[in-house]
């Protein structure tokens, strides 16, 4: 304790040793307690939300005709299109493709204003492309990354978007049929 220096006259050095305690410490705890994080991904039945939608729901109701191999569904589902008015309904259904992309469909009967925005991350629409004999405008944005096709029938507003290159998003989006009850 003799050699114990006054309060007031830490050096710098003391500060640096204090620091390599502080930070000894923490890195030992979190060596400790470090567990690993595996992404799960989650699996939907989308069928069964499918028969479920084209029941309810007054217009038609658009599925892929054929999956291409390792796309898993992550959603499928039929809600209140919280982007519209009251009573206004949307259809989602997502899918996480072979190399780990994201690709979704979203229809909604709620007003094309309200709803492109929120379903394309504010991409912008720039160009248009002709897809099964209808005309969709083709909407990109780097920060989030999302590509999407947008089609507008009437009151239906139909959106496919995500990060999947856009000849995947292309396959994906010629690939849409009516689903049957």
């Amino acid at each position: 304790m003799a050699n114990k220096k006054p309060r007031g006259r830490e050096t710098a050095w003391d500060m640096v040793l204090s620091m390599g305690a502080v930070i000894a410490t923490v890195g030992v705890i979190m060596l400790i307690a470090w567990r690993p994080q595996e992404e799960v991904k989650q699996q939907v039945d989308y069928e069964t939300a499918v028969a479920s939608a084209v029941i309810a729901q007054t217009w038609p109701i658009s599925i892929p005709k054929t999956l291409p191999a390792g796309y898993q569904a992550t959603s499928a589902r039929l809600e209140p299109e919280s982007y519209g008015d009251a009573g206004d309904i949307r259809w989602i259904l997502g899918f996480q493709t072979s190399a780990g992309e994201y690709v979704s469909l979203w229809q909604s009967d709620g007003p094309k204003g309200k709803v492109v925005a929120p379903a394309t991350n504010s991409a912008i629409c720039e160009s248009t492309a002709t897809i099964n004999g209808a005309t969709w405008q083709k909407c990109e944005i780097d920060k989030p990354l999302t590509r999407a096709f947008v089609k507008t029938e009437g009151d239906l507003t139909s959106i496919v978007s995500g990060t999947a290159q856009w000849d995947e998003l292309l396959r994906f989006t010629e690939s849409l049929v009516p689903a049957k009850p």
